[in-house]
């Protein structure tokens, strides 16, 4: 198990898979607080990647998506607004690929926490969310882990909104947000996670319910812990 380091320390790493070991090796570096390092392929196994499918790799070092395949959306925070402490940002501080991540904490919230979404495609002038058209995908899979050692592991929800379930979508009235989601098990040390769309599905509390996901009307990728949490995310892409 590799551990995680008091002061930046380069480090070495392999893709191992069972077929072998990769032939080229990946320098890294991590703090304190960081996600331990990866045991990953090589950085160009994801930029050789077609451009379509990146969500955000964070590398702008700003909050709006890059402009691929019609998308120009941006990172967006939802809040329960009680007293606590927010932060959601991109940072160099820890990061999986390239130079910067996303970082997604809070701490002392009181109601229904904090969500924090990736949404595709820019607002329309009154706030109303505009769809996206993703059928053309089936996933979505990205790099995360938890930085602060107070945090304990635990299986953070997230998933995708629609027209149907978000807020601002001119659908649902007084009980929005039961979007189509899953959990995922993050722990201390970077890791890849896939979500598939077929395998999301609402949690059944929200108005209307809508069983089949609509996926030419996706508005954005969510994720919403709810609790007290100190998530770093990198490279979120859409899979095929």
């Amino acid at each position: 198990m590799l551990l995680r380091a008091s002061l930046f320390v380069p480090l070495l790493v392999a893709l191992v898979s069972a077929g072998g070991c990769g032939g080229s090796l990946d320098p890294i570096t991590t703090i304190t607080a960081c996600p331990g390092q990866p045991l990953r392929g090589p950085t160009s196994d994801a930029t050789d990647e077609p451009a379509m499918l990146l969500i955000d790799d964070f590398e702008t070092g700003k909050g709006d998506l890059p402009k691929n395949d019609g998308r120009d959306g941006k990172w967006v925070i939802g809040t329960d607004g009680s007293s606590g402490v927010l932060v959601h940002e991109s940072s160099q501080l820890c990061v999986a690929r390239g130079r910067w991540s996303g970082h997604f904490a809070a701490h002392g919230f009181t109601s229904w926490g904090n969500n924090w979404t990736a949404v595709f495609q820019a607002p329309t002038a009154s706030n109303g969310a505009v769809p996206y058209d993703a059928r053309a995908y089936g996933g979505i899979s990205f790099w995360a882990g938890f930085g602060s050692d107070m945090i304990v592991d635990f299986a953070v929800p997230l998933g995708v909104t629609t027209m149907d379930n978000a807020w601002n979508g001119g659908v649902c009235t007084t009980t929005c947000q039961d979007y189509y989601g899953t959990t995922v098990p993050l722990t201390h040390e970077w890791r890849r996670y896939e979500i598939r769309f077929a395998d999301l599905a609402q949690a059944g509390w929200g108005v209307p319910q809508v069983p089949i996901m609509k996926k030419d009307q996706m508005v954005g990728f969510i994720i919403w812990p709810l609790q007290q949490f100190d998530i770093w995310i990198d490279d979120v892409r859409f899979e095929l």
